[in-house]
């Protein structure tokens, strides 16, 4: 959701946040957050100040918000002296549309900085998390969770939100708007994690037994079974379909029916890439059969469906000092469907063991909201992959789902090492546009010109060799692989 009102950041207005964008249209850990604060002179500020900031709010369902800063940097751009009635700014030199522009440079961190507050007496702990592995997160050190607004529509009347933005306040001695701010919103998308490239494979040691949560049983009980069947007259297929009508009422016949038990289940890695495709692979287990035949009957798939399931969990502490009321734990969940394939009866796609997905099509990993899985203050992304199969055997259908195990997504890049080396070919020095001329404040002026039909303040621009100065302080780019468009 974007600004409204007076802290929206227009171009128009006379306080406005400039921002560099040679490098990408989102940041990320270790990434550099530079730009110009412009600022009309006539508001004669006494002092002005960017603020760089990460914070989360959450809300109860009375409205009552939360928030938490996950960092917060502020630097000091402009402090007058006093001085020619506070029009000392114009000594920062001037554009070509007689704005003043204040450089800044902030530099995204790679974890949370800031505790979550306390001051409302919270004991950030959610009583039914794990010691070992909690959900929310309950001090400083973890990994910046994604920039995220109004994800998964909750019960609350107001979203949860986590924003990264920079604020610019000026303070001035018009006594009409002494103070002034806009703000400035920013997209932040953490690295991956550091994790075995094994995850990002399905692992298929199931070891000497399946757990329960893995056993898919299929039964198929009929005399299509037999070899030769289909040779059968129809009297004889008339026969049959009466014998096995008369399982419902006696075992006499039972013997004379063959049958097949079969395993079905699918298996994805642990970890999703974002961008990528996603590996699953089917195992199809044939546990037990009748004497009567040879071999295992031959399965076929008739559909598939891959779905994602966002869970997004939503904490709020209670209140120290009320003791009657109890904490808030939300579970927001929604269906995504990535894949939903149907196959013809005349080309129908065969259920052997060991069929990934790719085989039977292409699957990446894309959504509009997707964002990598997170944990925070109060707030948890997790998701569950799910894989559904409709099948048929001997022209017995059967259906059930495969797979419904939790998976980590993550972001289709690494984090750099710090102090790693770069090659020549992954630094990227941006190259400067011509930006306005620039005009510089003669502070002898005032006391050189007396008349009043000349400007108060003289203006003279300054030499060409003072602007290369600024280019040879840009700091290099490292040059990483774009996202996908939807995160952009």
């Amino acid at each position: 959701m974007a600004l409204t009102g007076p802290l929206v950041n227009v171009k128009e207005r006379p306080l406005y946040i400039s921002l560099f964008e040679e490098t990408h249209p989102f940041y990320t850990c270790g990434d550099r957050v530079r730009g110009v604060v412009r600022v009309e002179p006539t508001l004669r500020p006494k002092r002005i100040t960017v603020i760089f900031r990460g914070y989360s709010t959450v809300h109860d369902h009375n409205a009552n918000g939360v928030t938490s800063a996950l960092f917060n940097y502020k630097k000091h751009l402009f402090v007058s002296s006093g001085a020619h009635e506070n029009f000392d700014i114009l000594r920062q030199g001037t554009a070509r549309d007689g704005k003043v522009e204040l450089p800044f440079e902030f530099t995204f961190p790679s974890n949370v900085e800031l505790p979550p507050p306390s001051d409302t007496g919270r004991t950030w702990w959610n009583s039914n998390d794990s010691y070992d592995h909690p959900r929310f997160q309950h001090s400083p050190g973890f990994v910046l969770p994604p920039s995220c607004a109004s994800f998964i529509t909750t019960n609350n009347p107001l979203a949860p939100r986590i924003t990264y933005d920079l604020e610019a306040c000026l303070d001035s001695t018009i006594s009409d708007n002494p103070h002034m701010k806009v703000r400035q919103e920013l997209k932040f998308l953490p690295p991956a994690p550091e994790y075995d490239l094994a995850l990002l494979q399905p692992n298929l040691d199931f070891g000497t037994k399946l757990p329960k949560h893995c056993c898919r049983y299929k039964f198929i009980r009929t005399r299509k079974l037999l070899p030769g069947y289909a040779e059968s007259s129809k009297l004889g297929k008339i026969r049959d379909v009466l014998v096995e009508k008369e399982l419902f009422f006696g075992l006499d016949s039972f013997a004379e029916v063959p049958f097949a038990r079969f395993n079905l289940l699918a298996t994805p890695a642990r970890i999703l890439v974002i961008g990528s495709d996603i590996p699953v692979t089917i195992t199809v287990q044939h546990l037990d059969r009748s004497a009567s035949l040879p071999a295992p009957p031959d399965l076929f798939m008739r559909r598939i469906r891959v779905q994602i399931l966002p869970a997004f969990h939503v904490f709020i502490p209670r209140l120290a000092q009320a003791g009657h009321t109890k904490e808030t734990h939300e579970v927001a969940r929604d269906t995504w469907t990535l894949l939903d394939k149907k196959f013809e009866d005349a080309n129908p796609q065969p259920l052997r063991d060991g069929l990934t997905l790719s085989q039977i099509g292409a699957v990446p990993l894309a959504r509009d909201k997707l964002l990598p899985s997170f944990t925070s203050y109060g707030l948890a992304l997790e998701y569950e992959l799910q894989v559904e199969i409709w099948g048929e055997c001997v022209k017995r259908e059967f259906s059930g789902i495969a797979c419904r195990a939790p998976v980590q997504i993550v972001s289709g890049w690494n984090a750099t090492p710090p102090g790693a080396e770069l090659d020549a070919d992954q630094v990227l020095v941006p190259e400067l546009e011509a930006g306005p001329e620039y005009q510089e404040l003669d502070p002898m002026a005032s006391l050189l010109r007396t008349d009043t039909g000349r400007s108060f303040y003289e203006h003279s621009r300054p030499p060409p060799a003072q602007w290369p100065d600024f280019q040879q302080t840009l700091q290099p780019v490292v040059r990483r692989p774009q996202p996908p468009p939807y995160m952009a």
